[in-house]
């Protein structure tokens, strides 16, 4: 019974076919858990069904190719549990789980995870099997004692509440949680199409996860208007950085959180690349009429060799402008290629 995965948008003129019962859309998923892969995710592996925890059982459990542990729990639209019962459970699988060391792991899947991470260390195109073996060991423990272990919920059909509830826990936590619908169409007798589709997904940059939610506004707001030869990459709590493609990381775009304010930046390292430096200074007056709304315009220095063209914004102003903003300094990113490309910046 093969499993394909049709891309969002794909429209099929007939209507979903229910699922028997839970234990058989389980079962696909263990089979098939590409099925379980958004955009940007690494590849996962079935490690096991039914893995016992103190007060219950975790649906399935699988690694990605990075040897991070996710936990699926599965549930069917028309089951009785309420939603407050199927996010709870998932909650205590993943408290139960950052508890266990990999031994013990390995012990209540009764070997299969052992087995699992020598069959991916043995995979076809590994160059070095046991070097491999021991970084996915290696990478497992870790993300155990770091608590990091991903949750995914995956029903059939999800209510609005649902998606409401587990949106905000996704957005207000620093847990990695998905909510996804898996519906099959009939295509033959044996035949399926089942498509999956993501309603809730998680960050891919858990800095991103701990930034406050006026800087994760703005950044998502810019990130829908910048052309794409920029990409943005949060490098901590109070700050992500914009990137512009073919540029070294020394000469890049940021926003900053500064509490009371947000600023949007040009940062270069002065030593490396002094002429996009000495233009700086150039373009602070040019773009002081074309950048409004700001509290004030600073153009610094530091001892640690970064120089900073920087624009702050008050909290009374629209994150839509400051992304907008943001847009309008990119739009510098010409003048300093030409510089960049010129030698010695």
């Amino acid at each position: 019974m093969p499993a394909i995965r049709i891309s969002e948008g794909s429209e099929l003129a007939q209507q979903p076919e229910p699922f028997k019962n839970e234990y058989e859309l389980q079962e696909i998923l263990a089979g098939h858990p590409v099925l379980l892969v958004d955009r940007d995710d690494s590849a996962l592996v079935t490690i096991c069904r039914e893995l016992p925890f103190e007060g219950g059982f975790a649906d399935i459990i699988l690694i990605d190719n990075n040897g991070l542990p996710v936990i699926v729990e599965v549930k069917l639209a028309r089951n009785e549990e309420s939603r407050r019962e199927v996010v709870g459970r998932l909650c205590d699988s993943l408290s139960a789980m950052r508890n266990l060391t990999p031994d013990e792991v390995n012990e209540r899947s009764a070997g299969l995870l052992e087995e699992t991470l020598q069959s991916m260390a043995d995979a076809e195109g590994e160059e070095s099997p046991g070097e491999r073996l021991a970084l996915l060991k290696s990478n497992f423990a870790s993300y155990l004692r770091a608590g990091q272990v991903r949750g995914i919920i995956v029903l059939d059909a999800a209510p609005d509440d649902l998606i409401r509830e587990f949106s905000y826990l996704n957005e207000h936590s620093d847990l990695d949680l998905r909510l996804l619908v898996v519906e099959r169409y009939r295509l033959g007798r044996n035949e399926y199409f089942y498509h999956s589709r993501f309603l809730v997904s998680g960050e891919a940059d858990p800095e991103i996860k701990r930034q406050r939610l006026r800087l994760r506004l703005i950044v998502e707001k810019f990130s829908k208007m910048k052309p794409p030869i920029f990409s943005t990459h949060a490098t901590g709590k109070e700050n992500v950085r914009v990137y512009r493609e073919g540029w070294p990381a020394a000469v890049h775009y940021e926003f900053g959180d500064r509490g009371d304010s947000i600023s949007i930046e040009l940062q270069v390292r002065h030593r490396e690349y002094p002429k996009v430096a000495d233009f700086l200074s150039r373009l602070r007056e040019h773009l002081a009429t074309a950048i409004s709304k700001t509290q004030r315009v600073e153009l610094v220095t530091d001892p640690s060799g970064w120089t900073r063209l920087q624009f702050f914004f008050g909290e009374e102003i629209d994150p839509y402008w400051i992304a907008q903003s943001m847009v309008r300094l990119c739009k510098t990113e010409k003048d300093i290629s030409t510089l960049l490309q010129e030698g010695n910046g």
